[in-house]
């Protein structure tokens, strides 16, 4: 046994330990948003997505990360895509459009399972739409008076525009039940 006065507990041996002063950074096991954009964003283009809508999505995206500073996957809240859409200085219309991408962006982590939840399913801002102002009967009358009704297609044509004039039925309907609307045309 020594016979220093230094054992124990508190004896400390010759070696100095340098702590570190610089804090480093916390690493996570989580992904970055930016790994996860650039993957999500590899995956639009393999599937056909156009390029300018792969490029707006990353420009709504990556906005929305500055304005919260996010910088994982799992930081993004419901509470983070509200405080995007409120610093906004857009119009109702834009925060919509703006929305809309953020949401499916999200929507591609959730298909790869990065996000547990589909947070953002209950988020929805209402714009109101603007009601477009009707034909006029006699631009109704112009349109008709340039088609040939000698023809069965233009018949066919002239008889469309009249019915969707008088009974307000929409085009993708009037499509639907074409042969019907024009069996019942000839006949009556």
């Amino acid at each position: 046994m020594s016979k220093s006065r230094k054992h124990g507990v508190f004896a400390v041996s010759g070696d100095v330990v340098v702590l570190p002063t610089k804090q480093y950074e916390d690493v996570r096991d989580a992904i970055t948003v930016a790994a996860a954009l650039e993957t999500v964003f590899k995956q639009m283009q393999i599937v056909g997505h156009r390029q300018r809508t792969i490029e707006s999505y990353e420009y709504i995206f990556n906005q929305f990360m500055t304005v919260n500073r996010l910088q994982y996957v799992e930081d993004i809240s419901v509470e983070s895509i509200y405080h995007y859409l409120d610093v906004l200085e857009v119009s109702p219309r834009t925060k919509l459009i703006r929305l809309k991408s953020i949401k499916a962006v999200l929507s591609k982590f959730y298909n790869n399972s990065w996000i547990k939840d589909r947070i953002w399913a209950t988020i929805h801002i209402k714009v109101d739409k603007e009601v477009k102002e009707g034909a006029k009967e006699s631009d109704i009358g112009k349109l008709l008076h340039l088609i040939d009704q000698t023809t069965f297609i233009g018949f066919r044509d002239a008889a469309a525009i009249k019915l969707m004039y008088k009974t307000g039925i929409r085009i993708s309907t009037l499509g639907n039940y074409a042969n019907v609307i024009l069996i019942l045309i000839i006949y009556f």
